[in-house]
């Protein structure tokens, strides 16, 4: 009996320089860890601002691919929350949500571990010979309350000790997964890109097809008839214009140096055996921007929105509008959309 009771006060006292030692204990833990990438500071930036990408590379996805996530807020910047839940002991159950952002600079999240406790983590992105330099850090308090966490607080005392140890590797195998993720995206610095998603109303148009010329001057001349030519076929058949010119543009014509050119109208019926056509466009979600500037210009700006559409994820259907709000063919203003695939727009 002396025995045993010698054993328990061994055991409170050992409890007791225990929980006075985590009193002497740093209060809080940090893990940071760091990659290169080999995409601009702007794509980076995106992608982490997206938080519905997450899962896309993140180190613990990977570890329960059945993890169920739930988003609310808006889809990306301040305020867009994910939230998780799984079985994994690894991976258990949280949320994030981004609390703020400096384009191209920094991405921060507030991350709830319920009982577990609160923690903050922060991605620092920096331009780096035309690469990105990517440093993941996690920050986490370690308080010691008299109340019912307090065993949870001395345990996390401890634990913070190992902080590095135990979730360092995830860190590591995540910015991996984001490296690979971004270098498959098109290398174009989308910095200042003010691109959009919205919803194409159906429209029905009269189109012709134009083919393009290696000269600039005679694409505009073939634009120019057609646009003519449009006009004078609505006239004659008592069709109403409404809105700029459209170019209707797929990979297949343009890889052909071809497009449709069309104007928006109001018709029941074609008339049958003419050059101009009739054609209906469906209602469509897609990405759009708007562009002020020459051909060559309009080309660069479509070759951003690809990339901008690529790193959140967004597939497009086989098609490019081109609406000419002001000006030609060749300099002005256009309104460039790109309508999104069905499973691109359910996934958003």
């Amino acid at each position: 009996m002396r025995l045993l009771l010698r054993l328990l006060m061994l055991l409170l006292v050992l409890i007791t320089l225990l929980v006075a030692l985590a009193f002497a204990l740093p209060d809080h833990a940090r893990v940071e860890r760091s990659i290169t990438v080999a995409r601009p500071a702007s794509q980076i930036y995106l992608l982490l601002n997206h938080v519905r990408r997450f899962k896309d590379w993140s180190p613990w996805h990977q570890r329960d691919p059945a993890t169920i996530y739930t988003y609310s807020g808006p889809d990306s910047g301040v305020g867009a929350k994910l939230t998780w839940k799984s079985a994994h002991r690894d991976v258990g159950e949280g949320s994030q949500m981004l609390v703020a952002a400096t384009p191209d600079q920094t991405v921060s999240f507030e991350l709830d571990f319920g009982p577990r406790g609160m923690a903050t983590a922060r991605f620092d992105i920096a331009a780096l010979n035309g690469e990105t330099r990517v440093t993941w850090s996690f920050d986490t308090k370690l308080p010691l309350h008299f109340d019912e966490s307090f065993g949870w607080g001395v345990a996390g005392r401890y634990l913070g000790l190992f902080m590095d140890r135990l979730v360092g590797a995830d860190f590591e195998r995540g910015l991996s997964n984001l490296k690979q993720l971004a270098e498959q995206f098109p290398n174009v610095d989308i910095a200042g890109l003010s691109a959009q998603l919205v919803d194409l109303p159906e429209r029905r148009l009269i189109y012709v097809a134009v083919e393009e010329d290696v000269d600039d001057a005679a694409t505009l001349r073939r634009w120019n008839a057609a646009v003519a030519q449009l006009t004078r076929f609505a006239a004659q058949n008592g069709l109403t214009i409404s809105g700029a010119p459209l170019s209707l543009v797929t990979r297949q014509d343009a890889l052909a140096g071809r497009f449709e050119l069309a104007l928006v109208t109001h018709y029941d019926v074609m008339p049958e055996d003419t050059l101009v056509r009739g054609r209906e466009l469906a209602p469509a979600r897609a990405a759009q921007l708007l562009h002020r500037g020459d051909a060559s210009g309009r080309r660069k700006s479509i070759e951003k929105l690809r990339a901008w559409m690529a790193i959140q994820g967004l597939h497009g259907k086989d098609q490019l509008i081109e609406e000419y709000v002001e000006g030609d063919l060749l300099q002005g203003a256009a309104r460039i959309s790109m309508p999104l695939q069905a499973e691109a727009v359910q996934a958003h």
